[in-house]
């Protein structure tokens, strides 16, 4: 898919955005064990990916927007007896 110009509307202002189509993805959980015992595993799957028009970082780099959902899965949980 080739890139595409738009306007979003952020904090009130319309900006000018070029968005990037996502070639690769390499995505992992990360994991986290609560005191109760559970394990969650989580992860930000991006789901769109935009560049400012014409706006840049103070050393040249692009300025980029992500878009992403966030995945949760439970790994495991302790039974109730």
């Amino acid at each position: 898919m080739p890139e595409q110009r738009k306007t979003l509307s952020l904090l009130g202002q319309n900006i000018e955005v070029i968005e990037k189509p996502i070639a690769n993805a390499q995505e992992f959980f990360n994991e986290y064990t609560l005191e109760d015992g559970s394990v969650l595993r989580v992860k930000n799957v991006a789901t769109s990916i935009v560049q400012i028009a014409g706006q840049n970082m103070p050393d040249g780099s692009p300025v980029f927007l992500v878009f992403t959902t966030p995945v949760v899965n439970v790994a495991s949980f302790p039974r109730r007896q």
